[in-house]
C-alpha cells in the first residue's frame, strides 16, 4: 500500500492514454475512467496536487511520439511538475525498454515522482534494491509489450483478410475517391475532374514540372491541402511547407496509380515490426491486387499511353512550353534512336522545324538524316485520316451502333473469312491430288509435280497461319472494354483536320525517318483491334 508523505507536497500530472484498439474493446481503459481513477487518488493521498490531467486519445503506446506525454515532459522539464500519476505502466507505453527508461532513469534523474495506481507502485517509497522491486517493473513492462506484439499481429492479419476481400484499409482515400461506409472507394467528382485533368495534360506534351505549376497557378488544392479543407485530420511524410502545393512528384505518383483504373493495390509498404517507424516497400508479388474493384477515374488505354510516355526520355521545347509534336515518337530508321528537333532559319527569315538524327549530330556515326516537320505533319496527318476512314466506313461506326451489334457484324465478318481460307486449303488438297495423279499418268513430268506441290503446300501453311490469326482475333473481340474504348477514339477522331500531341500520342507508335522523305507509320492498335482487311498496322511511303 501506498504511504502518504506530509513532509512534501507534489505538483503532479496525470497522464492518461488510449489507443484505437483500447478504445474500440476496453471501457475501463477510457480516457474518462483513468481520469476518474486519477482524481480519486488525488483524494485519498493530499500530499499529490494534481495541477492538470493530459491524455493522448487514440495513441498507440509503441513509441513516445504523442503531444500530450510532450506536453507532460516540456512541464517537466521546465520544473513546473515533479510528480507523474497513471493508471498503469500500460498508459505510459507498452514498449518494455523505452517504458522502463523514463521509469528508472529519467524520471529519477529529474527528481520526479511516478505513481501508477493499479500496479501499487510509487517510485518515492520503492526500494530497488529489493529484488522484487527490481524485477516487478521490468516484469510488468514486458507483458505489457508482449501484449502489443499480440495486437500488432491480430491487426496484420485482420488488414490480410480485408485487402484479400477487396476493401479499402487505408486511413485515407486516394485523391480523386472517398471511402464509402462499406470500406469501397467512390468517386468524389472534383477530384476525380482535377486527376482526368492531369492526365489529359501529359498526353498533350506536358511535363509533370509543368502541370504542378499549373494547378498552383489555377488555386487547386494538393491532395493534403484538399483533405485538410475537407475537414480530415490528415497528415502525409511528403508535406515540406505548412501549406501543401502541387509539385512534380505528387503530379507523378497520380499518373502511376493504378487505382485511377479501378485497380486496388494494397501493401506496398510494411515495418519490419511495431517498434521501428520507418516503413520499406514490399515486392509486387507480395501485394494484394484487385482488378476492376472500383469505378475507373481513367481508361486504361490513356493511363497505359501516360506510362509509355512517362518512361520516354523527352526534352521540353526551348520555349519552356508544350513537347514538340512527335518528341519520342519519330524515330532514326538507322540507328533506332528518338531524333531530335532543331530550328532552321533560312535567309528570308522563316524558321523551319527539322528532325535530326541524334547520333549522328553527337558521335557522327550514323546517317546525316533529317525531315521537315511540316512534311511529317502533314503525312502523319493524311495516313491518320485514311486510317480512320478506313476502319470507319466497312463497319458503319454510326453513333447508334452498339458495342454488341458492331461485336456480332465483326464476328461475322471474321468467321466468313476463315471459311473462305477453309474452302482455300481444300481446293489446294484436290490440287495436289489431282497433281499426284498427272504425275502417274505421265501429264507432268517429277520436277513439275515438285513445283507444284511446294507451291500448294506453301498456300496450305499460308492458310492455317491465316486461320489462327482470324480466331486469335474473335477471342480478342471479348475484351469488350479494350475494343470499346479503340473504336470510340477511330470515331471520335473521324474529322480532324490538324493534329495535336493527344491525337499523335494517340494513334502513332512511332515513325520511323529513313531520309528527307521517306518514313514509316506505325500505329498503336496493331494486334489490339480487328481491324478490316484493308487497314494497315503501319505504312510506309515516299513523301
Amino acid at each position: 500500500m501506498m504511504k502518504t508523505n506530509t513532509a512534501q507536497k507534489w505538483d503532479a500530472f496525470g497522464y492518461a492514454r488510449v489507443s484505437k484498439d483500447d478504445r474500440d474493446k476496453s471501457e475501463s481503459n477510457s480516457i474518462k475512467n483513468q481520469r476518474d481513477m486519477i482524481l480519486d487518488f488525488a483524494e485519498r493521498y493530499p500530499d499529490v496536487n494534481i495541477i492538470n490531467i493530459v491524455a493522448d486519445d487514440g495513441a498507440t503506446g509503441a513509441n513516445f511520439d504523442r503531444n500530450a506525454f510532450k506536453d507532460m515532459i516540456n512541464h517537466i522539464e521546465s520544473g513546473a511538475v515533479n510528480c507523474v500519476v497513471v493508471k498503469d505502466f500500460s498508459r505510459l507505453g507498452r514498449d518494455h525498454i523505452e517504458t522502463g527508461k523514463y521509469i528508472e532513469r529519467y524520471f529519477a534523474a529529474k527528481k520526479v515522482r511516478f505513481i501508477s495506481i493499479n500496479d501499487g507502485y510509487d517510485s518515492l517509497h520503492a526500494d530497488m534494491s529489493d529484488s522484487n522491486n527490481s524485477l516487478i517493473v521490468p516484469f510488468k513492462n514486458i507483458i505489457n509489450e508482449a501484449f502489443l506484439e499480440d495486437i500488432s499481429i491480430k491487426t496484420k492479419s485482420q488488414l490480410a483478410i480485408k485487402r484479400k476481400n477487396g476493401e479499402f484499409v487505408c486511413n485515407y482515400a486516394t485523391f480523386g475517391y472517398v471511402k464509402s461506409p462499406d470500406k469501397k472507394l467512390i468517386i468524389d467528382e472534383y477530384a476525380a475532374e482535377v486527376v482526368k485533368t492531369i492526365f489529359e495534360h501529359k498526353l498533350m506534351g506536358y511535363n509533370e514540372l509543368q502541370i504542378a505549376n499549373m494547378l498552383n497557378a489555377k488555386g487547386i488544392h494538393s491532395p493534403a491541402e484538399y483533405k485538410k479543407v475537407s475537414g480530415e485530420a490528415y497528415s502525409t511524410p511528403f508535406a515540406v511547407n505548412e501549406k501543401s502545393l502541387w509539385a512534380a512528384n505528387t503530379v507523378k505518383r497520380i499518373l502511376t496509380n493504378r487505382v485511377y483504373i479501378g485497380h486496388l493495390e494494397q501493401g506496398k509498404r510494411t515495418k519490419a515490426s511495431y517498434r521501428v517507424k520507418k516503413y520499406f516497400y514490399t515486392p509486387r508479388e507480395t501485394w494484394s491486387i484487385h482488378e476492376n474493384n472500383h469505378e475507373p477515374i481513367i481508361n486504361k488505354y490513356d493511363f497505359e499511353l501516360v506510362q509509355e510516355l512517362l518512361a520516354k526520355d523527352t526534352r521540353i521545347s526551348v520555349n519552356g512550353g508544350q513537347l514538340h509534336l512527335f518528341s519520342g515518337i519519330i524515330i532514326c530508321g538507322y540507328c533506332n534512336q528518338p531524333m531530335t528537333a532543331k530550328t532552321i532559319r533560312k535567309n528570308s527569315g522563316r524558321a523551319y522545324l527539322y528532325y535530326v538524327c541524334t547520333t549522328h549530330k553527337r558521335y557522327k556515326n550514323c546517317r546525316s538524316i533529317s525531315i521537315n516537320s511540316e512534311n511529317v505533319e502533314k503525312y502523319t496527318l493524311l495516313t491518320i485520316r485514311k486510317q480512320v476512314e478506313g476502319f470507319i466506313s466497312p463497319y458503319d461506326l454510326t453513333a447508334n451502333m452498339g458495342l454488341d451489334e458492331l461485336k456480332s457484324l465483326k464476328k461475322s465478318t471474321l468467321t466468313g473469312m476463315i471459311e473462305k481460307s477453309l474452302l482455300s486449303i481444300q481446293a489446294y488438297n484436290d490440287y495436289l491430288v489431282k497433281s499426284y495423279a498427272h504425275r502417274v499418268d505421265g501429264v507432268i513430268s517429277q520436277r513439275e509435280y515438285d513445283l507444284f506441290r511446294s507451291d500448294f503446300r506453301k498456300k496450305i501453311d499460308d492458310a492455317e497461319a491465316h486461320i489462327v490469326h482470324l480466331q486469335g482475333e474473335i477471342a480478342r473481340l471479348e475484351d469488350n472494354v479494350r475494343n470499346h474504348e479503340l473504336i470510340e477514339r477511330f470515331k471520335s477522331y473521324g474529322n480532324i483536320t490538324e493534329l495535336n500531341r493527344r491525337i499523335v500520342v494517340g494513334f502513332v507508335h512511332s515513325i520511323i525517318v529513313y531520309g528527307s522523305k521517306d518514313m514509316e507509320i506505325r500505329f498503336r492498335y496493331e494486334n489490339e483491334l480487328s481491324a478490316p482487311p484493308h487497314v494497315t498496322s503501319q505504312e510506309r511511303r515516299v513523301v
